[in-house]
C-alpha cells in the first residue's frame, strides 16, 4: 500500500472531511478522535477552540459528525473510537448520528471523570462522556476469555475491559492551551489494546497532539489532522521534545 507521504508521522493543517479522503482504503489500522461538541457561540470565548466557531446548525453538525465516520469506515480496519458528550447545542443531531451508523456501532464506553463538571444553566452536572466504538469489521476482538486484553488494566476496567472506565481530565499545561482536550492515559489506553507496534493510529480532530504522543510513545504510527495552524504548531512541539509528555 502507498500512503500519502505527507500524512504518516505528521501533523497536517488541513480540514479532516477534505484530508481524509486521499487517505487510501483499509490503510488506518485505529482512528481515536474527539470532535467538536458544539458547544454553542464562538469556541474563543469558551476557551475550547481556536479559529472555529462551535456553533453549528444541526445539519452542518450532523454532515461533520456523519462525513467522519463515512471516510473512518473506508479507510479503517480496527476500531474508530469517538469521545464525544451531549449538550444542549448537540443532542439532536448526536442520536441521529448514533442512530444512522448503529449498524456499525459496536460499543458505547462511559468515561467516568473524578469530578463533576460545573452545570452551565438549568441542566445536570456532568460526571462521563461517551466514547463510542465503531467498526465494519466484523472480526474485531473486544474481549477474549482466553486472553484477558484488561489484565494489566483491571484498576481502570475491572476483571476484563469494560464499558466503564474512570480517568482524570488532562491535568497538564496544555489543558490551559486547550480546555476540552483528554489526558493522554485515554488514548493510550485502547492504542495499546487494540493495535501492534508500527499500526498506524488516526485523529482527525488532532487538536493539541494527545493521540499522535500516545501513539509515537507506543511506537505506533501515527495521522494527525487539525484545523488550527496554532494546534498543529503545538503538537509538532510536542512530538519533536526528546522525553514525549
Amino acid at each position: 500500500m502507498i500512503y500519502p507521504t505527507d500524512f504518516i508521522n505528521k501533523i497536517v493543517n488541513i480540514d479532516c472531511l477534505i484530508g481524509m479522503k486521499d487517505i487510501p482504503d483499509n490503510s488506518v489500522d485505529m482512528i481515536f478522535t474527539s470532535p467538536p461538541y458544539n458547544t454553542g457561540g464562538k469556541g474563543k470565548c469558551k476557551g475550547f477552540y481556536q479559529d472555529y466557531d462551535d456553533n453549528l446548525t444541526d445539519g452542518e453538525y450532523y454532515n461533520l459528525l456523519s462525513g467522519c465516520l463515512k471516510e473512518g469506515l473506508r479507510i479503517c480496519n480496527g476500531g474508530i473510537f469517538i469521545n464525544i458528550n451531549y449538550t444542549t447545542n448537540n443532542k439532536r443531531p448526536l442520536y441521529r448520528f448514533i442512530s444512522d451508523f448503529s449498524e456499525f456501532l459496536k460499543e458505547n464506553i462511559i468515561w467516568k471523570k473524578e469530578n463533576v463538571q460545573p452545570p452551565i444553566g438549568n441542566i445536570l452536572g456532568k460526571r462521563y462522556e461517551y466514547i463510542l466504538l465503531f467498526t465494519k469489521n466484523k472480526d474485531f476482538e473486544i474481549n477474549d476469555f482466553r486472553n484477558n486484553k484488561g489484565e494489566k488494566y483491571k484498576h481502570i476496567f475491572g476483571n476484563w475491559v469494560s464499558n466503564l472506565i474512570e480517568l482524570k481530565k488532562d491535568g497538564t499545561k496544555f489543558s490551559d492551551i486547550h480546555k476540552a482536550g483528554f489526558s493522554i492515559d485515554l488514548p493510550s489506553l485502547f492504542i495499546e489494546i487494540y493495535t501492534k507496534e508500527n499500526d498506524i493510529v488516526l485523529d482527525p480532530f488532532i487538536g493539541l497532539g494527545t493521540t499522535a504522543v500516545a501513539a509515537k510513545h507506543l511506537d505506533r504510527r501515527f495521522i494527525g489532522m487539525e484545523i488550527s495552524e496554532d494546534y498543529c504548531e503545538v503538537s509538532r512541539q510536542r512530538l519533536g521534545q526528546k522525553v514525549l509528555i
